[in-house]
């Protein structure tokens, strides 16, 4: 039984096999590969691998959104609970699979850190069933792994790196602010306030990434995506922030953070949040409670 089941139109087989190249150097287990053995009925193996795959990813392009095999493996996927789609073009989605959260690797280009790549690993993750971490977030890669879900001492090491990591990031974003040591974020910063990144030498996480962000609701569980939408990221203290927006349908939500690498992300909670400080202007990607989500840049 594989972990993952990729289901594509032929004429993104390229963009697939990237997908599949990745996956495994999560520790993940793919099948996606059509070619079948001589002898061997083509709607037989597919139907048994889609069936037995703990997870069905599908790619939606306009190829594959005009594919009735494709929609029909994805339906499949959605009626055993197991569907994570993933957008890699912009295009129009088949009207029964709109209001499923979709991930959009349409920019995608291999890159771990990709938000929406980092963000169809989570919805992966959370149905394998996997505890999310650090490392996960911000998108770095498992070793190799042998075995069904890739699950060994080495993915176990990496894991406990990864809190570890995030255990001396704590302790770096708070001692700062002990004192008001030279640098750091001064006390009278009022919470829920927007705080300025730019002018301080050393920033809490939240003063690193408050601001205003203008972008696009590119999925929606409720609802049909949405253009132009303003997110506002006040600090509430040094490790959280409060999102709120201009857009009725996105709700306040308060965001413990930490750091892994150069992302900003979410510490706990029910919302996954990703900020990429190494762009020119600071990119934030957020899931509201699981159902939305939001992609946009600071200005």
């Amino acid at each position: 039984m594989e972990d993952i089941f990729i289901s594509y139109a032929s004429e993104d087989r390229e963009r697939a096999r990237c997908l599949a190249d990745a996956f495994a150097a999560r520790g993940w287990s793919v099948w996606w590969d059509r070619h079948i053995v001589p002898g061997e009925a083509f709607d037989t193996r597919i139907e048994q691998a889609l069936e037995a795959a703990r997870c069905v990813v599908v790619l939606w392009s306009r190829s594959s959104a005009a594919s009735e095999w494709v929609r029909n493996e994805a339906a499949v996927g959605a009626e055993r609970g197991v569907l994570v789609p993933a957008m890699i073009e912009a295009v129009k989605l088949p009207l029964e699979f709109r209001r499923k959260q979709t991930a959009d690797l349409s920019d995608w280009g291999g890159e771990a850190g990709h938000a929406g790549f980092m963000s169809l690993c989570q919805g992966i993750g959370r149905v394998l069933g996997e505890a999310p971490s650090p490392a996960d977030s911000a998108g770095m890669a498992h070793p190799a792994a042998t075995g069904a879900g890739g699950r060994d001492p080495a993915r176990f090491v990496m894991l406990v790196a990864g809190l570890v990591l995030a255990g001396g990031l704590t302790w770096w974003g708070l001692s700062p602010r002990l004192g008001d040591a030279p640098g750091s974020v001064p006390r009278s910063a009022q919470p829920g306030q927007p705080v300025p990144a730019s002018g301080v030498a050393e920033q809490s996480l939240a003063a690193r990434i408050a601001g205003v962000y203008f972008g696009d609701v590119i999925s929606d569980s409720k609802g049909s995506s949405q253009s132009d939408v303003r997110v506002t990221v006040s600090v509430v203290d040094g490790r959280s922030v409060r999102l709120s927006s201009d857009y009725a349908r996105i709700p306040v939500v308060e965001v413990p953070l930490s750091r892994a690498g150069d992302f900003v992300i979410s510490a706990s909670g029910d919302t996954p949040l990703t900020v990429d400080l190494a762009k020119g202007a600071p990119q934030l990607g957020y899931s509201p409670h699981g159902e939305l989500s939001f992609s946009g840049v600071r200005r």
